[in-house]
């Protein structure tokens, strides 16, 4: 098996010298260099997908595959780390028309993002998350990608620049030799170095942050004895979220009047998302007060603590400046037991604890803020 990867490895770095050996004349390369921004500009407002490589959506290294193959015939590898390692590194100073541009947006510090230069300091890729997402014009000077910038990559050689090769694989090992020293001086001491490296860090966690605000009305069909749609309360919630991932997990807490069984209440929660409009979440509840029956005047004296348990689905988010609405609609079953730790009647649990919550939601990426 190891054997294997050693010759699966030499094979991928094997193509990717090949693919960048090729020598073009000044004229040529001007030439692909405008092929390839034009092309790139066809596909803006293609959605993202991960594992996208077109013609309708697209992931950040499955646009560059595309673009390069379609306007220069020129094949590029299919991962943001292996366009990388196959580039030309250059400094700033030479960024062109149809440069490669890496950012490093994620926790661990390493490449993860890439987009085509376009000029005036702007640049097309496509993006997973933000106020914007799939094919997007960007540029360099956001804050944001200020932030987590990481280099400049030429995608082919011109005759003029050949020389400079050795020197591009001179600088990535001097990065990579610089971030095991950076590593050990974190270990050692709190350098200046160390505190950029974690700064940096930092702030692309936060950027994969965002913050919610729901406004729910509570009701529901029934009361205790016969069906009727009632009025169960109002509740304001917020949380923070946490988005890189497939499942999105958020952390949240809110205030709740319950109308129904006459009890403030201020729930905890654990929430999951999955995708973009299912999400499931509970925790434990503190109560002030005893419980109403609902359409009774029947009082029970409830527990302080309880718990809750709730199924909901959002509505496609609208984009308003910096923030983002939706509607969500929620299942919530809300379970009590009495003050001396007996369950109470099931009828009765269930005309208390289960209600329909209707809300609108107030979102805001962190990452807009950021930028």
């Amino acid at each position: 098996m190891k054997f294997k990867r050693i010759i699966s490895t030499l094979t991928i770095f094997l193509c990717c010298s090949f693919i960048f050996a090729k020598e073009y004349s000044e004229d040529e390369a001007k030439k692909i260099r405008a092929a390839v921004v034009a092309n790139v500009k066809t596909y803006i407002g293609c959605p993202y997908r991960t594992g996208g490589i077109g013609p309708d959506t697209f992931d950040c290294s499955g646009l560059i595959y595309t673009v390069f193959s379609d306007a220069a015939d020129i094949q590029m590898p299919r991962s943001v780390k292996a366009i990388y390692a196959a580039a030309t590194i250059v400094s700033a100073e030479e960024l062109e028309e149809g440069d490669l541009v890496f950012f490093k947006t994620t926790g661990d510090g390493s490449i993860s993002h890439v987009g085509i230069y376009i000029g005036r300091n702007q640049f097309i890729h496509a993006a997973s998350d933000g106020s914007n997402t799939g094919v997007i014009v960007s540029s360099l000077n956001e804050k944001y990608y200020k932030n987590c910038y990481a280099a400049v990559g030429k995608p082919f050689t011109t005759k003029k620049k050949l020389n400079s090769q050795n020197q591009s694989n001179s600088q990535k090992q001097n990065q990579s030799n610089s971030q095991k020293k950076t590593q050990s001086s974190e270990q050692q001491s709190s350098s200046p170095a160390s505190q950029s490296s974690s700064a940096a860090s930092k702030s692309s966690f936060v950027s994969n942050l965002e913050v919610d605000s729901t406004l729910y009305c509570d009701w529901n069909l029934w009361l205790e004895n016969f069906f009727n749609a009632n009025f169960r309360g109002m509740e304001l919630t917020g949380a923070i979220r946490y988005t890189p991932w497939k499942v999105k997990p958020a952390l949240g807490t809110s205030l709740k009047w319950n109308q129904g069984i006459k009890l403030f209440q201020i729930p905890f929660f654990l929430q999951l998302k999955f995708g973009d409009y299912f999400y499931i979440y509970g925790g434990p509840v503190m109560n002030f007060g005893h419980a109403t029956i609902p359409g009774t005047a029947n009082k029970i004296k409830t527990d302080f603590w309880s718990g809750h348990f709730a199924v909901g689905v959002s509505s496609p988010r609208i984009e308003i400046g910096k923030i983002q609405l939706s509607f969500v609609q929620e299942v919530l079953y809300n379970f009590y037991t009495t003050s001396h730790g007996t369950p109470i009647d099931f009828g009765q649990s269930l005309n208390m604890g289960l209600t329909f919550n209707t809300g609108i939601t107030v979102t805001l990426p962190l990452k807009n803020v950021l930028k």
